[in-house]
């Protein structure tokens, strides 16, 4: 089951895509997009009332993971809420040192929350006078201060804003504690938009705060490269194109997030919030990342996220022709904590070393390789290598062109190593006995001519195991279906079907014997079945034995499968018999390889 206080983003990731309206000239598509598309790594900023509570009211830590929702998850009434106002006092705010933490740590743009889903604006709105400007001590227009910062700084600024929900407003979506026959927070789409009555209030205030708002914000603050959007999947079609053309009728350059409404609008696409793996479906898109758990601060929330795990989870991104957007939630004084300042510093040092294998690039022409991930710009392949080859052989697999050159990006003298091909499409490079860096070192390959490239996984004999993860293979059937992708949600569920299945593609390039594991969670009472793993003509049976929860996950040895040698083979996952209420959430498939 997904956690209520999740709600926004995984209706965001599984919006339908129904009948799309006409996406916009190409030309003109490419034109706003150029520079996001070279920038590849932006902060986002969650900041608000809420970051004053910090996820606690009346002494009480609110449940849920973000801190930013404390006034819906604890049904804080409006009138109490709007009295936070008069103690948020930010002092020791500095938007010069906010935008230099964010070049620093190689950031190209800033989304920062100018109204989020509790109504209060950042900036000096004369449409609704919930702002902090007029309710605040602070008195000052943080907005107008992070507008002429990013301007020195050569960042581009950008806004969020909540247009879909406002808990603050009378006639809006999601307070119902305050407002009873209000659109609920978890209300679809489908039962309200007919009732005439809700739909009519709700009209009303995107007439009255959503429309001006976004109409400020877009004439107030010099050019704004993007409005980020949220919630989409709670308006209509017809309400988000509204939103879209109000935007481009004041900042034609301006881009427009999916969230506006769902796939088909807006300029590029979003993943769910820190949704770990994701199947894509738009060339265009951008994955959203916090440090920590909450996105606005929380004092209680000290799960930080390691340097590392960021900048794999970032390369992955890039790898799948995707922007990163790393989330700081600042302290109620205005301030980056340690934590936050750390990781920044951290990820901007390998950056400066390593920028270039990560701006202007595209997405990986070579696949998902097992020892990392990789990024291409003219004529050159990064390799990103997470798990460094004991045995000092790094395959480059898929690889056709010719190679002109191979050096380690860290390297200063950019030393050539030694390199040869290893058949038509696999090429070897010689490296160093232990990687340059720990968290990432990356290795270049320079190549001849356009690029001719199989991103079908290749078998890796030695070093590393072989992973087939569930987000990578291809479902086949009715029922079967990605989870969220988030941490441990990297699964493929409902499994209720005998007729479903998953499979992957991949290719050996020696003969061989393997050793099959496979990964799964299985509810205790509820999961249970057998099932068969099928590969090079060979069956091995597995039962599904239940412990723990869904996402408990253990693993089952069953056997070896012999590779015949040269070629392209399918990996197939299918069950036999489902005895429980679903057969399980499988995980991967592991092939370790043991030669001969």
């Amino acid at each position: 089951m997904i956690k209520r206080d999740m709600y926004m983003d995984n209706a965001e990731a599984e919006a339908a895509d129904r009948a799309n309206p006409p996406l916009p000239n190409d030309e003109l598509q490419d034109r706003r997009l150029a520079w996001w598309r070279e920038a590849r790594f932006g902060m986002f900023i969650h900041w608000g009332l809420y970051s004053l509570l910090g996820g606690v009211w009346k002494g009480q830590t609110v449940p849920g993971a973000y801190g930013e929702h404390i006034m819906l998850r604890g049904q804080i009434p409006v009138k109490e809420y709007e009295r936070l106002a008069e103690a948020f006092n930010p002092v020791r705010f500095d938007a010069d040192a906010w935008v230099r933490a964010a070049k620093d740590a190689g950031m190209k743009y800033i989304v920062i929350t100018a109204k989020h889903h509790d109504g209060f604006a950042l900036y000096d709105s004369a449409a609704d006078d919930f702002n902090i400007v007029k309710r605040s001590p602070f008195g000052r227009d943080p907005m107008k201060e992070l507008a002429e910062a990013c301007r020195k700084e050569g960042i581009k600024l950008c806004f969020y804003y909540s247009h879909s929900m406002d808990w603050h407003h009378p006639d809006s979506q999601g307070n119902t504690h305050d407002y009873p026959n209000n659109i609920g927070a978890w209300d679809p789409l489908e039962s309200w938009v007919n009732d005439e009555d809700k739909f009519t209030r709700y009209e009303r205030y995107l007439e009255e705060k959503a429309f001006p708002q976004v109409r400020e914000l877009l004439t107030g603050y010099g050019d704004v490269a993007i409005v980020w959007f949220d919630c989409g999947h709670k308006v209509t079609d017809e309400q988000g194109q509204r939103f879209v053309d109000t935007v481009r009728s004041l900042q034609p350059d301006c881009l427009v997030n999916r969230r506006v409404r769902r796939d088909g609008f807006g300029d590029y696409g979003n993943s769910g919030d820190n949704q770990l793996h994701i199947r894509i479906n738009r060339k265009d898109w951008e994955s959203i990342h916090t440090m920590n758990d909450s996105w606005g601060y929380k004092k209680t929330d000290h799960n930080w996220k390691s340097v590392t795990s960021l900048l794999h989870n970032m390369i992955d991104v890039f790898s799948l022709n995707g922007n990163y957007l790393l989330n700081v939630g600042p302290t109620p004084e205005g301030e980056f904590d340690e934590p936050s300042k750390h990781i920044l510093r951290e990820i901007g040092r390998w950056l400066k070393t390593n920028g270039e294998s990560v701006y202007g690039t595209t997405g990986s022409p070579i696949g998902k390789p097992q020892w990392g991930r990789c990024t291409a710009k003219d004529g050159t392949l990064y390799l990103h290598v997470f798990e460094w080859p004991a045995s000092g052989r790094l395959i480059v697999p898929g690889l056709r062109n010719d190679v002109l050159n191979t050096y380690l990006l860290a390297d200063p003298q950019r030393c050539p190593l030694a390199h040869r091909r290893l058949n038509g499409e696999d090429v070897l490079i010689e490296v160093p006995a232990g990687p340059l860096d720990p968290n990432i070192t990356v290795v270049v390959v320079e190549y001849e001519g356009e690029i001719d490239a199989n991103p079908v996984k290749r078998l890796l004999e030695q070093d590393h195991i072989n992973r087939f993860g569930a987000f990578d293979g291809d479902i086949q059937g009715s029922d079967l279906r990605y989870d969220t992708g988030k941490k441990d949600r990297d699964v493929v569920t409902n499994w209720v079907d005998p007729a479903d299945y998953i499979q992957w593609t991949f290719r050996a390039e020696t003969p061989g014997t393997c050793r099959v594991t496979v990964v799964y969670g299985a509810a205790e009472g509820e999961a249970g079945g057998t099932y068969r793993v099928e590969l090079c003509g060979q069956r091995l049976q597995g039962t599904v034995l239940p412990k723990g929860g869904w996402y408990d996950f253990g693993s089952a040895e069953l056997g070896t499968v012999r590779i015949p040698g040269p070629g392209t083979y399918m990996l197939t996952v299918k069950p036999d018999a489902i005895t429980g209420t679903a057969l399980m959430n499988l995980k991967e498939v592991r092939l370790t390889f043991s030669g001969e």
